[in-house]
């Protein structure tokens, strides 16, 4: 037999589908650390272009390659070209249209803002290889509550505002996007709290959490916390009452008075009461109720002037060309960075005009629609993790900084993506009886039938109900099935195919031209079949659609490799088949 050659090229791919889902669990771990750098730099070592930055668009450009060769999802590029061609429009009319373009300046605009939904229809398009826990997202959040409270106990940390109001950040930059990760994993805690059931993590977690929501002086975590607790009391009330539990409905009822009572005497202690006062006294307003008399005082004290930033936007927008009122005014003016409205949905659209508002928005509106068509049924989990696709979506209008933020889109991606029901993978194992080896009923046994709905080919006819198979399995035989026949027809059904590879079974498999995501399963027990080329793997076709070659054991391996070590990397142990 010839040696088979794979490239460098194919062996990377190999790798990366493999360990996809660990790479993106990884980055986003490292979104905090990411933040922590990104302030030093803008506070510390006084340099704008950040490391936090660079590495997430590294990253982006790292999913695209991975979308188009790796798991060859061709039909992105729809979209990606469209992004390409609005960013020469959107260009042009800055280098046509503006003095003393600031041209790199409006790039990184560009890039932060279409951040979102580049990563929103690449992630989506392989969801199904992306499995992140709520724990993972509980680490994330606990790591910037922990990075907040350490600096501002040792007077360390970073103001969350310049002048005038109190609250500290650490050694994070922006207070709007530290506030809207916060917020966004709010709801998760709540379900990570319920599900570990233990009073000790809980007390010291939820201290930390009020702490930092408490010192950062900002309105929108405590919002979207109040926001969380009314709509998980609401959930349990319901329950509750269904069941018409009377005596839980009052204990929970006594225990969320006591709850809101405990915060109203903390309140007035902490930077966010005395931010309130500051503004007041500033506004000259004696009662917080008077501000909702005058539509100026309204927008100072709820929006922070957000109006009024948003009307000299619109001012700007109104006096722009046809051409950018098309395609944008950008970020800059006479080379200076413009004041955002800091509300997205506006931000966007002054920002990258008619064209790029929609291109924007459709494709985000296209993936939510996706997403809630095949959404899972509705229990407390999911019912979290609407409630947090809700605070995206308010936040985004009324404090913004969510989806024009790469740093808090990237969580909010994984929450709606989180909210769609996994496809179970369909597995067809293919062998010549049931009792050739116990091997391979134990193959079919130890399935995750949650995960997986399974096919059974067998070359020889046999009764199938004697080996008690779970209802999910269904056995069939090939006796009196043509070979090419079967696998014609069987070339439009997506499967991953294991193969218990012995005579015939690995002779179907050469009749199988066109399927992909084909596993082999090589049994100790049968030896004398693998290192008789003769018999054995004769073609070199087997190797080229075979994905992975699967073992039990270590030994098996390295035995099999001694005489085909061409095929090294896609030779994996049972126990670590998960991911492929």
């Amino acid at each position: 037999m010839s040696m088979l050659k794979y490239s460098v090229g194919e062996v990377m791919n190999n790798w990366i589908r493999k360990n996809f889902n660990l790479i993106l669990i990884i980055f986003i771990l490292l979104q905090p650390i990411l933040d922590l750098i990104t302030g030093l730099c803008l506070h510390v070592w006084n340099i704008h272009f950040t490391l936090g930055i660079v590495i997430r668009m590294l990253f982006l450009v790292f999913v695209l390659y991975c979308v188009l060769f790796v798991f060859q999802k061709r039909k992105s590029w729809l979209f990606y070209g469209l992004f390409v061609i609005y960013s020469l429009f959107y260009l042009f009319g800055i280098l046509v249209y503006k003095d003393n373009p600031n041209f790199f300046g409006e790039i990184q605009g560009l890039c932060r803002c279409f951040y979102f939904p580049i990563l929103l229809v690449s992630l989506y398009n392989i969801r199904q290889e992306i499995h992140i826990s709520n724990l993972i997202l509980m680490v994330v959040l606990i790591t910037y509550l922990v990075c907040i409270m350490v600096p501002n106990c040792l007077n360390l940390g970073f103001a969350s505002y310049e002048i005038t109001k109190a609250g500290t950040l650490g050694f994070f930059n922006s207070a709007n996007e530290i506030s809207g990760i916060i917020s966004l994993l709010t709801p998760i805690m709540i379900l990570v709290f319920i599900s570990i059931k233990k009073i000790i993590p809980i007390l010291l977690i939820f201290i930390l959490y009020i702490f930092v929501i408490l010192t950062i002086g900002t309105k929108t975590p405590l919002l979207s916390f109040g926001i969380t607790i009314i709509f998980s009391y609401l959930w349990f009330l319901s329950l509750e009452i269904k069941f018409k539990k009377i005596k839980k409905i009052i204990v929970s009822f006594i225990v969320l008075i006591f709850f809101c009572i405990s915060i109203i005497l903390i309140l007035p202690k902490t930077n966010f009461y005395k931010n309130i006062e500051t503004h007041l006294d500033f506004l000259e307003v004696d009662n917080v109720f008077d501000v909702f008399h005058d539509n100026s005082l309204i927008d100072h004290f709820i929006f922070s002037q957000r109006l009024t930033f948003l009307k000299q936007r619109q001012f700007d927008y109104q006096n722009a060309s046809n051409y950018q009122k098309l395609f944008g005014i950008g970020y800059f003016y006479d080379g200076k960075e413009t004041k955002a409205v800091e509300m997205d949905y506006f931000d966007i659209y002054y920002s990258h005009g008619i064209v790029g508002f929609l291109i924007y928005f459709l494709i985000y509106g296209y993936i939510f629609y996706l997403i809630m068509k095949n959404r899972k049924s509705l229990d407390f989990d999911q019912y979290m993790l609407y409630v947090s696709i809700i605070l995206g979506i308010l936040l985004s209008f009324i404090v913004g900084h969510i989806i024009v933020a790469p740093s808090v889109s990237i969580l909010y991606i994984v929450l709606l993506l989180s909210l769609e029901k996994k496809e179970k993978k369909r597995i067809l194992l293919l062998g010549q009886n049931l009792d050739m080896d116990k091997a391979f009923k134990n193959i079919i046994v130890n399935l995750d039938f949650n995960k997986y709905d399974v096919t059974v080919l067998l070359i020889t006819k046999e009764d199938s109900h004697k080996y008690n198979f779970s209802s999910n399995v269904n056995v069939m035989t090939c006796k009196f099935i043509s070979c090419n026949n079967f696998f014609h027809k069987l070339k439009l059904v997506y499967y991953i195919i294991i193969s218990y590879c012995m005579y015939d079974s690995s002779y179907c498999y050469q009749k199988c031209d066109e399927i992909k995501n084909t596993l082999g399963y090589i049994s100790s027990l049968n030896y004398n079949i693998y290192m008789d080329s003769t018999n054995f793997m004769s073609k070199e076709l087997l190797f080229d659609k075979v994905k992975y070659f699967l073992f039990k054991t270590q030994k098996d391996k390295k035995k099999f490799l001694l005489e085909y070590p061409m095929i090294k990397d896609k030779c994996i142990l049972l126990d670590k088949v998960k991911g492929v």
